[in-house]
């Protein structure tokens, strides 16, 4: 640091490391710009790499938002009971949902099921006549697997006293069932049943509501885990076609996965390319400095990006003030954090000093310093919110591609940058001599 004496660094080792490392950036790029003035034209592609990427990454997400069939075990013994139609909730518990529906009769011959591993745990299912489809007020069916193995099972009213901690046992409901049945069948705990559905009730919008718990004491289910998946297990149903008529959940998933791709793209892809950009595209394999291409390109990046994350961001702010049982603080500080850092950096680009100011080498080292952390964050932030959605399967493995592939791309431009600048200081030595 010696090299240096006219900038003065904080007495903190940490603080002094931290900024120094870009403080050598800035410094080389000083000597790169004396040793070699050679300036080749390229006419810029980087927005039509970004945009084709982008609708790639679009069109690959969308594969996970997709219907799922029943599974063939779940659905062999649908059809060995006459059952029509099935479900499964694939992103909401696993349950799997089959049924037929007499129109004459107006019966409704059910059966649902999940798998329960472990020791104790319960499955429910009901109905709710009440206007939305909810907890409290559902006339439900209740499963509980016990620590000898069997399954039980009974009717049970779901009161609203329920949410001020009163217990859930079971109690007289207003559904006329028969045949009701609690069975363990090819790994899949399954509740069968009758319901003979009153004439006033619509059977093309009906609401249901289904339930997975992992813990159970005798025949009282206890509360079941706070997670997205069970708050959003339950939908309005026409029962004659198994089309979705409303779900509770659908627009706030829909708003999820969107909230998600939007930040994953602006945050996650697009910025790191204007990173890039500015640090390889100066003096690097490809030489972009006519009429300084490459601060329009990082300039560019970094706006898309900024407006693309933002706009992920505010509906990530709609998601948690629309979500009255449940919130993910940690996810939603880390947000925050991100969309006021990358506004600063928004910002610095305005107010950046002209090259012969004394402030120029400190508003760099500031600029590249946060840059950096502000990166480390919205990584950490994105597998925070990958986690909350539950499909690891194919988001995580979507973004951890994505950030080999960057890191990939940074390591070889790092490694030839530098051996570029050695190559040229070494000529500059012998010049000299």
């Amino acid at each position: 640091m010696d090299a240096y004496p006219h900038v003065k660094f904080p007495s903190s080792p940490l603080l002094t490391c931290f900024l120094y490392i870009p403080y050598l950036e800035v410094e080389r790029e000083k000597n790169r710009k004396k040793i070699n003035k050679k300036k080749v034209k390229m006419s810029p592609s980087c927005l039509i790499f970004l945009v084709s990427n982008s609708i790639f990454l679009l069109s690959l997400f969308s594969f996970t938002i997709h219907a799922h069939d029943c599974t063939e075990d779940f659905w062999s013994e649908a059809q060995n009971r006459n059952l029509t139609l099935c479900k499964r909730y694939k992103h909401r518990n696993g349950v799997e949902f089959g049924w037929n529906i007499d129109n004459t009769t107006r019966s409704l011959q059910i059966m649902v099921g999940a798998r329960l591993e472990s020791e104790t745990g319960w499955l429910a299912w009901g109905l709710n006549f009440g206007p939305v489809p909810r907890m409290v007020g559902t006339q439900a069916l209740i499963g509980i697997k016990q620590t000898n193995g069997s399954f039980l099972g009974d009717t049970y009213n779901v009161t609203q006293y329920i949410k001020i901690g009163c217990k859930l046992l079971p109690s007289p409901i207003d559904l006329n069932i028969s045949n009701l049945r609690f069975r363990h069948i090819h790994y899949y705990h399954i509740i069968e049943a009758t319901i003979h559905l009153p004439q006033t009730v619509n059977v093309s919008r009906i609401n249901q509501v289904w339930q997975v718990g992992k813990v159970a004491m005798g025949m009282e289910p206890k509360i079941h885990e706070r997670k997205l998946h069970n708050y959003d297990s339950t939908e309005t149903i026409d029962l004659q076609t198994g089309t979705v008529i409303t779900v509770r959940g659908s627009r706030r998933r829909q708003a999820r996965i969107a909230h998600g791709i939007l930040n994953i793209i602006g945050w996650g892809v697009i910025l790191p390319i204007g990173v890039i950009i500015a640090r390889y595209f100066k003096k690097g394999p490809i030489n972009w400095n006519e009429h300084d291409q490459w601060k329009h390109a990082h300039k560019t990046c970094q706006t898309c990006g900024y407006i693309i994350g933002a706009t992920g961001w505010a509906l990530g702010l709609w998601l948690g003030a629309s979500s009255k049982y449940y919130s993910f603080p940690k996810h939603g500080a880390f947000g925050i954090s991100i969309f006021t850092f990358a506004t600063l950096q928004t910002l610095a680009l305005r107010l950046k000093p002209r090259k012969n100011d004394e402030l120029h080498t400190y508003w760099s080292i500031y600029h590249l310093s946060l840059g950096y952390a502000l990166l480390a964050v919205i990584c950490v932030n994105i597998f925070k919110g990958i986690k909350i959605m539950q499909d690891v399967d194919t988001w995580r493995s979507v973004y951890i591609a994505v950030i080999v592939s960057l890191t990939f791309i940074f390591l070889v431009l790092e490694i030839i940058n530098w051996l570029r600048f050695k190559v040229d200081q070494l000529k500059k030595e012998k010049e000299i001599k």
